[in-house]
């Protein structure tokens, strides 16, 4: 049992130290995970270990416990209030009404004139780090003694805009001619096709070299899990292992840069390719005999690299995810203190935004039928949305309990006017707990 121990935290070991830094961000789902921060390695026993750590199988509370969660996340990242600017204006009808009316100077409204200059400022802010994310979850999860099973789906759909910040210049054809506008004075000069190539806004959108990208993955894990407890002289040790199988559908093509947001998601229907793979965890889970209450878990996910094809030909893949993670009891464990903490530098769909997360929270369960929850996470490379406060309130009979979890940024952006959150997520729970 020991060589078979032994080797069995080798490979771990060997796993986490080759991991590449990169990987599609953790998603924090689950009735309990995602109101603690997003903490759930040493903490997310029953039907959400096989999705955190399945070595938290092998130490369960109940002998078998049922969950049915679905939930929905958004981030937006400087992009939505330009976007909807730039349908609002109809980049194509402004830059044709300014290519009819050349060469001839004074002939354009105030209206045309502030449009173009808008389109310009606007596409101008695109160029920096920007994207829309649509992340909707939806989870059936099963545990049955030391196993565990169930369909855990996580999803993110991105658009992002793709701007040639070299041809933002408004240099129009008419009649073969070429000429380059001023809107601050509504004049024309004769320009050449070589500039029109070089610098021109129009010849950046008809060559699709300006563009809204849609990318993105949709996945279910659907894994047959175990966990085993190894007893030792300086405490328990607990491993566990998943298998699974992953359905899903990529997202790739690219659409016009002036695309409502709202219309973002109808678009992404038809950028969708099916296709399915597979992955494997691996979990460990240590707690000290002088410290019982006290759990440590290290979980690696997805350690194959699962990959899916896309419409147009390219391959996403889900690299490995590296997490650590540590949970204190209280009281007769009517208190539980949880923090996680990823390991890798996980790669989202947004270019240039990465995603390590840290993370932690409490849950306060004074009765069987009460569970009150908060917590706090913070992504340690970017800084845009701030601090994410997670909040979550579980209550109802052992067997069946109702649940509500959510998140919300402490940094805000604003959309038509309006201040919203740059990150937010929901998640509702139905959970049944036997024996």
């Amino acid at each position: 049992m020991h060589q078979r121990l032994v080797s069995f935290l080798v490979v771990v070991s060997a796993i986490v130290l080759a991991t590449p830094a990169l990987a599609v961000e953790f998603q924090p789902i689950g009735f309990e995970s995602a109101s603690m921060g997003g903490a759930g390695v040493a903490s997310a026993k029953g039907s959400y270990a096989p999705y955190y750590n399945p070595a938290l199988l092998a130490e369960h509370k109940h002998g078998a416990q049922i969950s049915l969660s679905v939930g929905a996340g958004i981030r937006e990242v400087n992009v939505a209030n330009h976007i909807d600017c730039l349908a609002d204006i109809e980049i194509d009808e402004t830059m044709d009404q300014i290519a009819n009316n050349a060469p001839d100077s004074g002939t354009n409204t105030e209206s045309d004139r502030n449009n173009i200059a808008t389109i310009k400022n606007e596409l101008r802010a695109l160029s920096e780090k920007n994207g829309l994310q649509i992340m909707p979850s939806a989870a059936l999860g099963i545990q049955v003694g030391n196993f565990g099973f169930g369909a855990y789906g996580v999803s993110e759909a991105t658009a992002y805009a793709v701007i040639d910040d070299s041809r933002l210049d408004i240099i129009v054809e008419n009649d073969g001619y070429y000429y380059e506008y001023d809107e601050s004075d509504d004049t024309y000069s004769d320009s050449t096709f070589d500039e029109y190539k070089q610098r021109s806004l129009e010849y950046a959108l008809d060559e699709g070299l300006t563009y809204l990208k849609l990318t993105g993955l949709a996945y279910l894990e659907i894994p047959i899990s175990y966990g085993h407890q190894f007893t030792t002289e300086w405490g328990n040790l607990y491993c566990g292992g998943s298998f699974k199988i992953m359905p899903g559908y990529t997202f790739d093509d690219k659409i016009k840069v002036d695309t409502e947001s709202g219309d973002v998601d109808s678009e992404l229907e038809d950028a969708e390719k099916r296709d399915t793979s597979w992955g494997i965890d691996l979990g460990l889970l240590y707690k000290p005999s002088r410290l019982p209450n006290l759990s440590l878990g290290l979980v690696g996910k997805n350690l194959n690299t699962p990959k899916f094809d896309t419409a147009t030909g390219n391959t996403l893949k889900v690299k490995p995810q590296v997490r650590a993670g540590f949970a204190y009891d209280f009281w007769d464990d009517r208190l539980t203190i949880a923090i996680d903490a990823d390991l890798t530098n996980n790669e989202t769909f947004i270019p240039d935004y990465d995603s390590q997360f840290i993370g932690g929270g409490i849950n306060y369960h004074p009765f069987n039928w009460l569970s009150l929850r908060g917590g706090a996470m913070k992504n340690l490379q970017e800084s845009y949305v701030g601090t994410v406060y997670t909040a979550g309130l579980g209550c109802g009979l052992k067997w069946f309990q109702l649940d509500i979890a959510g998140q919300i940024s402490s940094k805000k952006g604003e959309y038509e006017g309006d201040e919203i959150p740059r990150y937010a997520r929901i998640q509702v729970a139905l959970v049944s707990k036997w024996f």
